[in-house]
């Protein structure tokens, strides 16, 4: 399996969105979930308490797709912490771009999802 460079995602568009198109496909079915996750993100200015909050919102749905979210966004979390200042705020962005993105992405897929089981 291919490690991830957390920071290289924070910082490069494409794969920022690349990667919640990813998440956003698996989790199609769980559009409140993740917009709990994102709300979480966007309620900490200084993500204090953000990673516990998202793993204990993962466990209580017991979905692994949470987990793995969870789990990414920490990552991602932990990049952001790492910066101060004008960085911090610039990393900040992306992060809550990558949950924005992801999503638009879930409720994407549900549409879609919605329209093809219309057809059978």
């Amino acid at each position: 399996m291919k490690k991830i460079n957390y920071r290289e995602v924070l910082e490069r568009p494409e794969l920022l969105e690349r990667e919640a198109e990813r998440f956003g496909k698996k989790l199609y079915d769980k559009e409140r979930q993740v917009r709990e996750m994102y709300a979480t993100i966007l309620k900490s200015q200084n993500l204090s308490m953000v990673i516990p909050r998202l793993k204990y919102q993962a466990a209580k749905n017991k979905d692994h797709n949470l987990d793995e979210l969870a789990q990414y966004v920490s990552n991602l979390v932990n990049e952001v912490r790492k910066m101060g200042g004008k960085e911090f705020e610039k990393y900040h962005e992306s992060l809550l771009n990558f949950m924005e993105a992801v999503v638009a992405y879930t409720r994407y897929y549900k549409v879609i999802e919605r329209e093809y089981s219309s057809w059978r």
